[in-house]
């Protein structure tokens, strides 16, 4: 048997690899997936309160006042650095993810 983590071979009956110190006991590998699916929910859940709060904080600044006009521009560039940031460590997730390496 192969290690997922690592990649090097183990024992079969082997409960622990020797090479990395990863638990090749099944509950890890559950708790791992478990993870990856909550990962995308937390993602699309915070952009979408980002977007309430921006439709909130709208409402609160009266219109043409520079306060407004200084919150939508400053909320912008962080909702769209926010966005940047998110999907970038979302890649990373599915290359980590992928290659078989879940720490």
């Amino acid at each position: 048997m192969f290690c997922p983590r690592c990649g090097k071979e183990v024992e079969d009956d082997a409960e622990i690899c020797i090479h990395c110190g990863r638990s090749l006991s099944g509950k890890n590998q559950n708790d791992a997936k478990y993870n990856e699916s909550k990962t995308g929910i937390g993602v699309v859940l915070a952009l979408f309160l980002g977007l309430i709060g921006m439709i909130i904080s709208v409402c609160i600044y009266p219109e043409g006042t520079i306060a407004r006009k200084t919150f939508i521009k400053s909320w912008l560039i962080t909702y769209f650095v926010s966005i940047g940031v998110a999907v970038l460590l979302f890649a990373i997730l599915f290359v980590v993810v992928g290659s078989g390496s879940y720490y």
